[in-house]
């Protein structure tokens, strides 16, 4: 009675632990695997993705929103706008006093390549966990920070 309880025990265990073991993990592919495993199409999507990365990423709509945003603005408007103070309140946090900081994800604005418009639109609509300001500041004040922006390019 014993040697079969006993034996009951084994044969349990050896079903249960059998059942838990962990499964054997695929080889993971070298990454020149990887790229020979790519469609066309894939590999077109990378390529328009990396692209992109040198320019805003706004869309049509927001670069015509922009462009007339700027139109509508004049130096007049501009005049009584602290763009640096406005900058310092609502963007140092993550591109700091500098726009160099690179907070969350934050671009170094020193180095940006975009144009005003695409500044004024990424601004306005905001980019990942970029905040959109339309509400927040006027349209004149946008204006008025992507042009100060500018001026801190290298």
């Amino acid at each position: 009675m014993l040697l079969r309880l006993f034996t009951l025990l084994i044969l349990f265990s050896f079903i249960s632990f059998s059942s838990c073991a962990p499964e054997k993990k695929q080889k993971k592919k070298s990454n020149v695997e990887q790229v020979a495993d790519e469609s066309p199409k894939k590999k077109a999507k990378k390529k328009k993705a990396a692209e992109k990365n040198d320019s805003s990423g706004a869309t049509p709509e927001q670069l015509a929103k922009a462009k007339e945003i700027i139109a509508n603005v004049g130096a007049k408007d501009l005049e009584g706008i602290d763009a640096k103070k406005k900058f310092k309140t609502f963007c140092a946090t993550c591109h700091g006093f500098t726009g160099d900081l690179n907070v969350n994800g934050a671009k170094d604005l020193t180095i940006s390549k975009i144009s005003l418009e695409e500044s004024v639109a990424q601004v306005y609509h905001g980019k990942g966990l970029m905040t959109p300001f339309k509400g927040i500041l006027k349209d004149a004040e946008i204006v008025a920070v992507a042009k100060w922006i500018e001026t801190l390019r290298k």
